[in-house]
């Protein structure tokens, strides 16, 4: 039966500078992410890992959040979840490449605000 249980993650590994935690900018990524209220954690990538959510950084102010997914035969789809912003793009994995930065491991509902806004004075 200990099998089926997986052992927890140390906190420690959490803390590690492998991670960044990323505000969530717009409601371009909603219902999933909330914008300006919810954070993700991401890992530092340079190459597609699998279908998920990815920081994308295309030379302008901060990485943004897209959910990237094959397109059979015509590289990786990058997309939103808001059907407010039906755009989409579609990059070859080269492309791909150049501009990803980072890989969202973990999203954090934030519950109470007041407890982030006090630890940065």
């Amino acid at each position: 039966m200990n099998e089926l249980i997986s052992a927890p993650i140390p906190a420690e590994n959490i803390f590690s500078s492998k991670f960044r935690v990323h505000p969530v900018l717009s409601d371009a990524m909603e219902p999933t992410l909330k914008g300006n209220r919810d954070y993700v954690l991401l890992t530092p990538i340079s190459s597609y890992v699998g279908e998920g959510i990815y920081a994308i950084y295309d030379g302008f102010g901060v990485p943004d959040l897209f959910r990237v997914e094959p397109k059979f035969g015509k590289g990786l789809r990058l997309f939103r979840d808001n059907k407010l912003y039906p755009h989409e793009y579609v990059l070859t994995l080269e492309k791909f490449e150049e501009v990803v930065v980072g890989f969202m491991i973990a999203e954090i509902k934030v519950k109470d605000e007041r407890f982030l806004r006090e630890a940065g004075r």
